[in-house]
């Protein structure tokens, strides 16, 4: 390990749009990271984000990248279902982990994620860096203040776009929007009301009953003991809110859209009267990486942990096994 204070030499793999448009850049402008290695899907791919982002070394597998001995921790953005797999190897190695959601594809593969973590003596986070948008900071303060009384619905939609890059997305083993989008819905559902997802039923387009990835997911759950849940996510739809509605029985909570906004509104009714809260668009992606480095140096941690990923996998997994059934399903807390 680095002394503490130095920058956090981070190697990154998995070379597609949010490592090129996000993570990269976000590492590149901190001033408590660096950006020492990479691995691409191929060498000519790696060799030209290295130029582009002044990488030192290319590498040409996980293995390598973890046997680094300049690399401290490794941001995982490969298709979902290496990640079991490429997190082990950090993890073996002893190199910090940030995995893109979904942690795995399913649950007993994201419990020994987490296994491997704990006993190698290092952390493991989950990108679910939606939580760390401002306004939605202030969503879970106003909820778990009771300000909005015992809550009685909780409505939270999240559209993709129409086509996002890579043709893995379309592979039914990949996961499909559920697993790629509506994960972070649900741990943001959990996350934002201190209530668990106790039942839910789900359906899917296309039908995952014909082995084919879904492309939307609605699903209706039961959260606590008397609020109701509905998440819908999608990337087959060209015009969407992208928001969210919580009901109380003291008072109601809106957001205006929380994607591609210039500023995000935070509405709330209640006997009082409205109040109305407006935030800039959160630099999420800067706040994950600042936030990861300051835990690797012994910090405290704003970021959704690896327990947090396989408790999101156990509420799509339900889903899934919704879909197949058609039936409700439970899920322990």
């Amino acid at each position: 390990m680095s002394q503490n204070g130095s920058a956090v030499r981070w190697g990154v793999i998995g070379l597609g749009g949010v490592v090129y448009q996000q993570i990269a850049p976000a590492i590149a402008g901190s001033a408590h990271s660096t950006l020492v290695g990479c691995v691409g899907s191929a060498p000519v791919k790696s060799r030209a984000f290295a130029r582009q982002f002044g990488v030192k070394n290319c590498y040409g597998s996980i293995e390598e990248l973890a046997a680094a001995g300049d690399v401290e921790a490794i941001f995982i953005a490969t298709p979902n279902a290496d990640h079991h797999r490429m997190v082990l190897a950090a993890a073996r190695a002893g190199k910090h982990v940030l995995c893109e959601k979904p942690l795995a594809m399913s649950v007993e593969h994201g419990r020994e994620m987490v296994d491997t973590c704990r006993a190698a003596g290092v952390h493991l986070r989950v990108a679910f860096q939606i939580r760390l948008e401002e306004i939605l900071v202030r969503v879970r303060e106003i909820v778990q203040s009771g300000a909005l009384g015992e809550l009685r619905a909780v409505l939270f939609e999240r559209i993709a776009p129409l086509r996002q890059h890579g043709a893995w997305r379309d592979d039914p083993r990949q996961g499909g929007v559920l697993f790629d989008v509506a994960v972070h819905l649900f741990d943001q559902v959990e996350w934002l009301t201190g209530l668990q997802v106790r039942e839910l039923f789900a359906y899917s387009h296309p039908d995952r009953r014909l082995g084919v990835a879904d492309s939307t997911i609605a699903i209706l759950g039961m959260l606590g003991d008397g609020c109701h849940v509905v998440v819908r996510a999608s990337r087959e739809i060209p015009y969407a809110g992208n928001d969210l509605r919580i009901q109380g029985s003291k008072g109601m909570l809106t957001t205006s859209a929380l994607r591609w906004a210039d500023e995000h509104v935070l509405r709330m009714q209640t006997a009082a009267g409205e109040t109305v809260e407006r935030f800039a668009p959160t630099a999420i992606y800067e706040r994950e990486i600042e936030a990861f480095a300051a835990e690797v140096r012994g910090g405290s941690g704003s970021l959704a942990s690896g327990e947090d990923g396989v408790r999101a996998i156990e509420l799509a997994s339900a889903a899934l096994e919704s879909i197949q059934s058609r039936r409700s399903v439970g899920i322990a807390a």
